[in-house]
């Protein structure tokens, strides 16, 4: 009988090994603390006729005959597995939930690409990536007392009103002139996802009544519509009443700039607290100037924002190594995004030969090839590879070594 459990830590690749009742004492101290109902009864068949019904009923938006592609044929319920952080107090768990099985998985796919296309959100102050920020931050003005501070909205998928956020998407639907019956057939279906919010541990099912199922494919959106909303409303009266110069926000994270003459984050966590009833923020200040965000240490000179590449404490530097027997192209993936993020993240030189020494010691610690004139695998162009046809016949191969690759390139030329 197995003692330990292997997992992940919260953030980084780094491998956590713990006994596996610890790993399930995390895991159940979890579920109470976000409201979790427990029952033995499983209520996936009960789910899958409910989607059958409601992609039934859709006459607009999915055709007669495609309809079976939005039907999880096989459904099961979602598993949760926990990923340890180690970086906080008592080493809570991440939680993970496998929502590819769920009845609602195919159907929540599709409502979150309809509602892309007929709603579509401002993202006012969203940040797509770490290179967007990177430029908004060179167009942000810097003076000596200005201060860097994050604020994190806790469990926010768990705490979404649901029903709250089923209003604004309707409301925002109503723009859809085209057919009105979108617009119904949407927020039947919203009805149908949200209410099928459970995962199942330990031969038990927990469902939960409020807030987003987690790793659900419409929970990002719909968190999405609830914030955006809120900040439409509210953000232009807080930055005015705490002169707060910069706000960003990449999903949970927020990241602000103000001048601490004026208020203070104690303050300013205080009113976004005060916002909404479900939601709650928490703060950092930044230290010796500097202030870690996303994947980068923005550091406060004189004049101007410096950033440099951060990495968790739970960081690695595992990744495949040279000597396994893996496609040359997945062995250098990792390699390749390292000096993709180098160029593209605009560094000062000296963080630039930083990042540089440290893609270097990954690679000599997985053995690969490091010379002064390494560059990353580069990935063939082929802008003439003829295009393919229904008549053409695929061939799927195991993969042993090189000559796997030299077989299928040259099958291609046939």
């Amino acid at each position: 009988m197995a003692v330990g459990s292997a997992t992940l830590a919260g953030k980084g690749n780094s491998l956590v090994i713990l006994p596996i009742k610890q790993y399930d004492s995390k895991i159940n101290d979890f579920i109470p603390a976000n409201n979790f109902q427990t029952t033995t009864q499983d209520p996936t068949k009960s789910f899958q006729s409910q989607i059958r019904k409601v992609i039934n009923n859709s006459k607009t938006l999915i055709t007669p005959d495609t309809k079976w592609k939005y039907i999880n044929m096989d459904p099961t319920a979602p598993t949760i597995k926990g990923l340890i952080k180690l970086h906080k107090p008592e080493q809570p768990i991440r939680p993970v939930v496998n929502w590819r099985g769920a009845p609602a998985y195919k159907l929540a796919r599709l409502f979150t690409q309809k509602i892309k296309q007929l709603a579509p959100l401002p993202n006012t102050y969203n940040l797509e990536n770490t290179t967007n920020l990177i430029t908004k931050l060179k167009n942000t003005p810097i003076l000596p007392q200005f201060t860097l501070a994050p604020l994190d909205i806790t469990n926010l998928y768990t705490n979404i009103p649901v029903t709250e956020t089923r209003e604004i998407i309707a409301k925002a639907l109503t723009k859809d002139v085209l057919n009105p019956k979108n617009r119904d057939e949407l927020i039947s279906w919203y009805d149908t996802i949200t209410k099928q919010n459970y995962f199942t541990n330990n031969k038990k099912f927990m469902i939960q009544k409020e807030g987003l199922a987690m790793g659900a494919p419409t929970s990002g959106l719909i968190a999405e519509f609830f914030l955006q909303n809120l900040e439409k409303t509210h953000l232009a009266h807080l930055t005015e009443k705490h002169e707060i110069t910069e706000y960003f926000r990449y999903v949970d994270d927020i990241l602000l700039i103000y001048d601490p003459d004026h208020t203070n984050i104690h303050d300013i966590t205080e009113d976004f607290n005060s916002l909404h009833p479900n939601l709650t923020f928490t703060n950092e200040l930044e230290t010796n100037n500097k202030l870690n965000y996303l994947d980068i240490t923005i550091h406060k000179t004189p004049t101007a924002w410096k950033t440099s590449i951060y990495r968790k404490p739970t960081f690695t530097d595992s990744i495949i190594p040279y000597s396994s027997n893996h496609p040359a192209q997945h062995k250098y993936a990792a390699i390749r995004y390292l000096y993709n993020r180098l160029h593209t993240y605009n560094l000062h030189d000296q963080e630039y030969g930083a990042e540089e020494n440290t893609i270097h010691n990954i690679m000599f610690n997985n053995a690969f090839p490091i010379s002064p004139k390494t560059k990353p695998h580069q990935k063939k162009s082929t802008p003439n590879e003829p295009k393919i046809t229904s008549s053409q016949k695929w061939a799927m191969f195991t993969y042993t070594g090189k000559e796997t690759t030299y077989i299928t390139n040259l099958l291609k030329k046939h």
